[in-house]
């Protein structure tokens, strides 16, 4: 792989123009460059257009004709999570190394196919989210694997937040017309929409990433509102909105919440507990550059250490919005260049967190029934 790099992105939404600055900081620190962009909206293609440095970026449509004309090494896919088995599947294909938003298949199955196919062909795919990465949970599995906690006793992850449409580049009067609706398919099933996807996620990859695969799962759900009212417009929802469950990583139980719904104060989203019998651990995500971790031992003198999102050497303006995101694309793209295994954001962990939230949806669906066997080399590998 050449140092100079060329990127494409397929698909110019929200998360595409949040992480643009960082992402053409990180290439240029290693002299490549955007050279392609996809979306169907052509004001979405437009902005990101306007923000990406120099000229020669090609414009397109589809992702079928970018494929056959870009000379791009790299794609970017930040599209609906329905849509991204087949385009990273077709990226790998035409032999381009691939990095993917969250989530990165529907099922387990298919996340194994994307690793097969991007291990046969030479390629490099990394699959967001790569939390380990992240210096607080790296620090936090560390803790986790000394021993500091003891007997690990449960888990409760929360991933309750504001959904998509109050951000602020579609809740404004002036909103883009690009994103002001592009919201609607988080709440759609056929697009991979709801919260499990879109936000247990984070918590899950980094549990599977140290505990390994969940071996039994309950769970239930609601869809609390079918109707939604925006901008004079209402819009059906049939994705679930609201999860509450248990997992099973085997002798070790978590509890979750995952919902689109009113950000609290106290509990912020993201916010991760694991209780041992010496210790308690707890992680605070205090916005998309900064975390806390508190550590609570039986005295009860808890010790609080502030972490940011390391991305390496790069001392560049990153932007304001998706650290935690540059980080993954910091770590691929090094990955690219170097040509190593790509750390962290790995498609086997996407495999594991694929599978629980199977497992997830399976219950949900079935009333609440535990699913799941256990897998006895891989259960409680703290």
């Amino acid at each position: 792989m050449r140092d100079q790099l060329k990127a494409a992105l397929v698909g110019c939404g929200v998360i595409t123009q949040r992480t643009l600055v960082g992402l053409n900081a990180i290439l240029e620190a290693g002299g490549g460059r955007v050279c392609a962009i996809c979306d169907p909206v052509a004001c979405n293609r437009q902005k990101v257009l306007n923000a990406c440095p120099g000229k020669g970026v090609a414009e397109y449509a589809d992702l079928e004709r970018l494929l056959e004309e870009s000379d791009c090494d790299a794609v970017f896919v930040a599209t609906p999570i329905g849509m991204h088995f087949q385009q990273v599947r077709d990226a790998l294909r035409a032999g381009r190394h691939v990095y993917c938003h969250k989530t990165l298949a529907a099922s387990k199955q298919e996340c194994d196919e994307l690793a097969g196919l991007a291990e046969t062909n030479g390629l490099k795919l990394a699959a967001s989210p790569g939390q380990i990465l992240l210096p607080a949970y790296a620090r936090a599995r560390s803790l986790i694997a000394s021993g500091e906690l003891g007997n690990l006793v449960s888990i409760d992850a929360n991933a309750e937040g504001a959904p998509h449409r109050y951000e602020a580049e579609r809740a404004g009067e002036g909103a883009d017309p690009g994103v002001s609706f592009s919201w609607e398919w988080y709440h759609r099933r056929s697009l991979g929409g709801g919260p499990l996807d879109d936000m247990f996620v984070y918590p899950l990859a980094f549990l599977t990433e140290v505990f390994g695969d969940v071996t039994r799962a309950a769970a239930r759900c609601r869809l609390v509102s079918p109707r939604i009212a925006w901008k004079g417009r209402i819009i059906q929802a049939d994705a679930p909105d609201s999860f509450a469950g248990l997992l099973e990583f085997g002798e070790i139980l978590a509890t979750f919440r995952a919902s689109f719904s009113a950000n609290g104060e106290k509990v912020p989203w993201g916010t991760l507990c694991i209780r041992g019998t010496e210790a308690c651990l707890e992680i605070e995500k205090c916005d998309d550059a900064s975390y806390r971790l508190y550590l609570t031992p039986n005295d009860g003198r808890a010790s609080v250490e502030p972490y940011g999102v390391d991305i390496g050497d790069l001392h560049a303006d990153l932007g304001t919005g998706e650290r935690h995101v540059l980080a993954d694309m910091a770590e691929f793209l090094s990955a690219c260049v170097e040509d190593r295994p790509v750390l962290g954001a790995t498609a086997e962990n996407a495999g594991r967190v694929a599978r629980a939230l199977s497992m997830v949806r399976k219950s949900a669906d079935n009333g609440g029934a535990w699913t799941g066997t256990a897998i006895p080399e891989q259960a409680n590998s703290q």
